[in-house]
């Protein structure tokens, strides 16, 4: 199966620790002050930082749909599972929003047929 790239493209936030952004930061071949600066888009009152807001496609996102930083992804990420699980519930959802609205309809008409 395919990752449908649910968590990186629909709702959600990704909290980056220090260590995430050091990881992040070596594996871009920039300094830590140059990451923050380029890719930290929120910073909550209580100081947590984001690289991803709410409904916003992630930054590191490839258009092919794979992450651009995947060895060095942060712990949130890594902590995201929904494609291998027993249970395909959630991908399968993720997958069924992917789907263009015209396919739907296609087989819209062929169920009525």
């Amino acid at each position: 199966m395919k990752c449908p790239s649910l968590c990186c493209r629909m709702a959600g936030y990704v909290h980056v620790s220090r260590e995430d952004i050091r990881r992040l930061a070596k594996h871009l071949g920039i300094t830590v002050p140059a990451f923050e600066a380029k890719h930290i888009l929120e910073i909550t009152r209580k100081g947590e930082k984001r690289i991803k807001s709410g409904y916003k496609t992630c930054q590191f996102l490839t258009p092919d749909r794979l992450c651009g930083v995947y060895a060095a992804r942060p712990n949130d990420c890594r902590g995201y599972v929904c494609w291998n699980q027993e249970d395909e519930t959630v991908y399968d959802y993720a997958a069924f929003l992917q789907v263009p609205v015209e396919k739907l309809r296609d087989r819209e008409k062929d169920v009525k047929k």
